[in-house]
């Protein structure tokens, strides 16, 4: 049936004296407005002009509870899509339905959905629709006229916003005692009712602070009420999260924080129940719980996080502190539980506080934890110990080795594998000592019923251990190849691809042998069955084959690049033969008298893409093929070169993609094939350069930009057309200048505060990063000179800019081919110069020195108005140890032709030896070893203790240590009885390692003795 026939049809049985029978008037009522779901834009005119009127009638007209549902529905669909011209003679009905008891419910029905995306123009009615809602509220309404007017409201403040903060403060006493109500009424209506308070908070903070503390006491109550079901629980205290995230300083000003802490210790130590739902959550303590949702208890440490983020550090700790020590000491396991996800939610925005003033007691915290007899405490001291882990390294690190062997000991159900897990993260490479009995335990369970756990420990293991497993390589693959066999059944099929993963976790490194072995079964297991997770696993696995193989895995690009290639491909629309009939999509259940309104989350933008989907499983397969394509066309080598066409036109095919990750993955992809171009033939292809080039110009959101920047960094090291390289000069400038298209205001995804500032600077340290690239080839110069101006701007900017460019700096105009050129010099040097004696903050202060130091050795040194010299000697003479010293030791070694080594040296060796920056110790090696051995005459005491440091630490290259223990030896030879007096000196430790590398195990005057 053509579709103006059927809306016809469907607007006849609409007719209110129709002869229908109640189920065929609901059920054209349905099935108009699906139909107008995806056709509002292509409706005949007439049609769309006339359908409010008609509905109004309808509504006003019809008896049976069922079709005013229907019809209710699809009044909310034409309210939300025809815009202000609709409100008319609905908006009448609505009006006048709401002041009648018997039809206030679908009033409130009709506006609750209409409001859920309202055009701003309706903004000017607010006052009215805001007396609707409060009418809805009313002592003695029923929960469902309630719930319907808190979901109207919602709506209409999303609608208002701050314009009409006054209007909205003055419903929220309403609001709050209608929840209340309602929640008492119907917890799930209550639940979902909760969002008002989410929307207000959105769109008009100011709103809810003369009603904070009710609002607090409200989602308090509830989410600490044990009696009253988990979802509403976490969903009362997602609203304080949400509270925490917009209002985070009126908590502060009111006073209220300590009431809110206080409030949430409850829920975050509360005993377990029975049966206890967390018990069978995911046994890290996931914020998933058994019933699909977050936990109260979880969702209390999700309000810590977001208070974490949004306070000051030291505020938010004073406070709470003296909270959650009482629950770490308690003697009930599920208060020492509560107090460790406390701890755990605080790393986030806590962590530098925390290492800085806490470090002791989080330490001992975590310890307890970790050792707890209960295994749901130690559960959480696994998760505390993950979120606190980049803060608290390297102590976080002997932590865990420390309580390895406890863990070993304990393994049994899928807690303690999570514990496990957690402190091999957190060891990393410090593991040599335990890897023996580590990988005893994983190897020696790979069988029922803990294989599964046992294969995810070994994945974590190659994570964190990497090459440290080379030796146990061989092992390993022996306890892996009963999985990597052909599975027999589903389950098994699923312990395969596991171990394949495993596999390509291993790497090259470790699982050489079985790589190729492996692929060849992944292979073989994805064509067996077409589904997503066996070509997930298998692209996966083809990325580390490629790495780790190179032109070695050329025999299984047949049969694996176009399994690739088919994964970019877009499924094509159904044809119309195959597309669903519309009047089967309902089934005869759902249309019964008293059903829910369906909601209608379908937006104007979703209506483009309505007809293909592009979403979901599909998105992420492609993500996964970009990937193994990229890395597989770098490593291959000449032997990809048979596809790098097809596969150019395959990824470039996916730059106009709708989903931004995925774009940003083809941009990604785009230009390692570049690369795989460069290196195999000579040169990348232009067209591919100039549509990265263009999508960092153009792409209005942050991800895609940054996927085309960084694709475009990896192209710039496969010898690019020297024609391109001026404009990919300016565009890197242009990105570290902000003037680029998705940081504009108005990009499509413009992101906010903190957001915004966190896009721009990855985007700016990838500029960075493409400007090093290039500075060592014939482009460099002229890029570098395109950047100089919006990198001096950051010299003035806020701490991460200035750190950025100081470092920036010298670390591209000091790989530049014939130095920085002169006419740059003099705004350069005094800039950084400035920047090393003048700027608040030691890393700034250290950045710029090691710049000055990098622009030296590349010729900026010898121009004589370089003021760089000048520049390191006061720093030298006015900054205490620390990085930013040590920084001032390598450049004043990098300039070291500018001063006689008298100077050199008076100035160098107090500022000895190097406290942070250690890698600052070539240079000043290979100055020091430069000199004649008669101008270290006069300084013979002082080289222990300064170049002590180098010796028998591992600081060094092994050729430098050597050279500087011979100078060592030198000067003992010359002076035995000064140098021996500075060793002395030295703690007992240091002077033991100095004697024992330059002398041997005894002491050498011993030696002198035995040898006579």
């Amino acid at each position: 049936m053509a579709a103006p026939e059927l809306e016809a049809l469907l607007e006849a049985l609409l007719e209110p004296d129709s002869d229908g029978i109640r189920r065929v008037r609901q059920l054209a009522a349905v099935l108009l407005r699906r139909r107008l779901l995806g056709r509002w834009r292509r409706l005949d005119p007439d049609l769309r002009q006339r359908l409010p009127t008609l509905l109004a009638e309808a509504l006003e007209r019809e008896t049976e509870h069922a079709v005013v549902v229907a019809l209710a529905q699809l009044a909310a669909l034409v309210l939300r899509r025809g815009g202000v011209g609709s409100w008319g003679p609905l908006g009448a009905w609505v009006q006048g339905a709401a002041r009648d008891p018997r039809r206030k419910e679908v009033s409130l029905l009709v506006l609750s959905a209409a409001l859920e995306d309202a055009p701003p123009a309706l903004a000017p009615h607010g006052p009215a629709l805001a007396a609707l809602c409060r009418g809805g509220l009313e002592p003695g309404a029923p929960p469902t006229t309630l719930a319907y007017a808190l979901r109207a409201l919602g709506g209409l403040a999303a609608t208002l916003g701050d314009a009409h903060t006054e209007l909205l403060r003055s419903l929220v006493p309403d609001i709050l005692r209608a929840l209340r109500t309602l929640i008492d009424a119907d917890e799930e209506r209550g639940a979902d009712a909760l969002e008002v308070l989410d929307e207000l908070l959105a769109a008009a903070p100011g709103a809810v602070t003369f009603d904070l503390r009710p609002l607090l006491d409200l989602c308090l109550q509830v989410g600490g009420d044990s009696a009253r079901g988990h979802a509403l629980r976490a969903r009362a205290l997602a609203t304080l999260g949400f509270l925490a995230q917009q209002r985070p300083r009126a908590l502060l000003r009111g006073g209220l924080l300590g009431v809110l802490l206080g409030g949430l210790l409850g829920p975050l130590c509360a005993p377990p129940q029975c049966p206890d739902p967390e018990d069978e959550e995911e046994p890290g303590g996931d914020d998933e719980g058994s019933r699909g949702g977050p936990s109260p208890r979880h969702a209390a440490a999700q309000v810590l996080n977001a208070l974490a983020q949004g306070l000051p550090p030291e505020k938010l700790l004073k406070e709470l502190v003296p909270l959650l020590e009482p629950a770490l000491r308690s003697p009930r396991g599920w208060e020492r539980k509560g107090g460790l996800l406390g701890l755990g939610a605080l790393g986030d925005g806590c962590g530098g506080v925390l290492r800085r003033r806490y470090l002791s007691p989080v330490l001992g915290a975590l310890r307890g934890g970790l050792g707890d007899p209960e295994e749901m405490v130690r559960g959480a001291a696994a998760c505390a110990l993950r979120s606190l882990d980049e803060c608290l390294q390297p102590e976080a690190g002997a932590l865990a080795l420390e309580a390895l062997p406890g863990a070993l000991a304990a393994l049994g159900g899928p807690r303690s594998w999570f514990v496990l897990e957690a402190l091999v993260e957190s060891a990393g490479e410090g593991l040599e000592p335990l890897l023996e009995p580590l990988l005893g335990a994983l190897l020696g369970a790979l069988g029922p019923p803990r294989t599964e756990l046992a294969l995810s420990a070994l994945h974590t293991l190659a994570g964190a251990a990497g090459p440290l497993l080379q030796p146990h390589g061989g092992r390993i693959l022996a306890a892996l190849s009963p999985l990597l066999q052909p599975p027999q059944d589903p389950p098994g099929r699923a312990l395969t691809l596991q171990a394949l993963e495993v596999l390509g976790a291993l790497g090259g490194a470790v699982a050489g042998p079985g790589l190729l072995p492996g692929l060849e079964l992944a292979l073989r297991l994805a064509q067996e069955e077409d589904e997503p997770e066996g070509r997930r696993v298998l692209f996966s696995l083809a990325a580390a084959v490629a790495e780790a193989l190179g032109e070695g895995a050329g025999p299984l690009l047949p049969p694996l690049v176009p399994l690739l290639l088919g994964a970019l491909r877009r499924p094509p629309p159904p044809a119309a033969s195959e597309a669903p009939d519309s009047f089967l999509l309902f089934d005869d259940d759902n249309d019964e008298e008293g059903a829910e309104p369906m909601d209608d989350d379908v937006s104007s933008e979703e209506e483009e893409l309505i007809e293909v989907e592009v979403g979901g499983a599909y998105a992420a397969e492609v993500e996964d093929a970009c990937e193994a394509l990229g890395e597989i066309a770098e490593h291959s080598g000449a032997a990809f070169l048979p596809y790098l066409d097809t596969s150019l036109e395959a990824v470039m095919g996916l730059l106009a993609f709708p989903l931004a990750d995925v774009r940003a993955a083809a941009y990604q992809a785009l230009g390692s094939l570049c690369l795989g171009a460069g290196r195999a033939r000579g040169h990348a292809p232009k067209e591919a350069l100039q549509a990265l080039t263009r999508a960092v110009r153009e792409e209005p959101g942050a991800g895609p930009a940054r996927g085309a920047l960084g694709g475009l960094g990896r192209a710039l090291g496969s010898a690019p057309p020297p024609e391109l390289l001026p404009a990919i000069g300016c565009l890197l400038a242009d990105v570290i200048a902000g003037k680029i298209s998705c940081l504009q205001p108005g990009a499509e995804e413009e992101e906010e505060g903190e957001e915004q500032v966190e896009a721009a600077a990855e985007l700016r340290e990838l500029a960075g990063e493409g400007l090093a690239a290039m500075a060592g080839g014939a482009g460099g110069g002229v890029a570098f000179a395109a950047a100089l101006p919006p990198m001096l701007a950051c010299l003035r900017g806020d701490l991460p800019q200035r750190s950025w460019a100081a470092a920036m700096l010298g670390e591209v105009g000091g790989a530049l081919l014939g130095g920085v050129a002169p006419a740059l010099l003099p705004r350069l040097g005094p800039a950084l110069a400035a920047a090393a004696l003048r700027d608040p903050h030691p890393e700034v202060r250290g950045n710029a020195l090691c710049s000055l130091g990098r622009l030296a050795a590349n010729g900026a040194g010898q121009s004589p108005a370089w003021p760089g010299l000048a520049a390191v000697r006061e720093a030298l003479g006015r900054e205490g140890p620390g990085r930013a010293r040590d920084n001032a030791c390598g450049a004043l070694a990098r300039h070291g032709a500018g001063l006689t080594a008298r100077e050199a040296l008076s100035l160098l060796l107090p500022a000895l030896p190097l406290a942070e920056a250690l890698e600052e110790g070539g240079a000043v090696a290979e100055f020091l070893l430069g000199l004649p051995p008669e101008e270290l005459e006069p300084f013979l005491g002082e080289l222990p203790r300064a170049l002590g440091g180098f010796i028998g630490t591992g600081t060094l290259p092994e050729g430098l240590e050597v050279g500087v223990a011979s100078l060592l030896r030198q000067a003992w030879g010359r002076s035995p009885e000064l140098v021996g007096g500075a060793l002395a000196q030295l703690p007992p430790p240091d002077a033991a390692r100095l004697r024992h590398a330059l002398f041997g195990p005894a002491p050498s005057v011993t030696s002198s003795t035995t040898n006579q």
